[in-house]
């Protein structure tokens, strides 16, 4: 798990810098944010959605998506394959009790969901969400659209 940290950081290099997750409304029309609920980061769906997206850090860096962990217990790492915390930073106990009630998920619930750069929900899923799916949902997004046609 140390590549997932090392993949974490370069993907939100100045998060990482602050240690403390932004609030939504700082990465708003500038990000997408993939919200990670779950009980900690011991949870089996919490870890195998870090899995599903570690191998994609250029998809979501192409697509401006920011992880954003929203774990209820902040528990120590007891080995080696344990998410560290501090890597990406995760919700502070006022940021999390904001965005658990603004989203209506419950502490002991593992949900993922994806909010578009104009501040909206997109995506609401209660088990991890594949690269695939996530990036077809995005690539439909106008904002994404528009995106891809500046590129070319």
């Amino acid at each position: 798990m140390r590549s997932l940290a090392l993949l974490l950081l370069a993907l939100v290099p100045a998060l990482a810098i602050d240690q403390d997750a932004p609030s939504l409304a700082s990465l708003k029309d500038k990000n997408r944010v993939l919200l990670i609920f779950a009980p900690s980061e011991q949870t089996p769906d919490f870890q195998l959605q870090f899995d599903l997206l570690s191998k994609h850090a250029y998809d979501m860096r192409d697509r401006d998506l920011i992880l954003l962990p929203v774990v209820t217990i902040a528990s120590a790492p007891t080995n080696a394959n344990t998410l560290r915390v501090s890597h990406p930073p995760v919700a502070s106990e006022t940021q999390q009790l904001s965005l658990r009630h603004r989203f209506h998920v419950a502490p002991d619930v593992f949900t993922v969901i994806l909010i578009g750069k104009d501040g909206g929900e997109k995506l609401r899923q209660h088990t991890p969400i594949s690269i695939a799916k996530l990036n077809a949902t995005i690539d439909a997004m106008p904002m994404r659209q528009d995106e891809m046609r500046k590129k070319k």
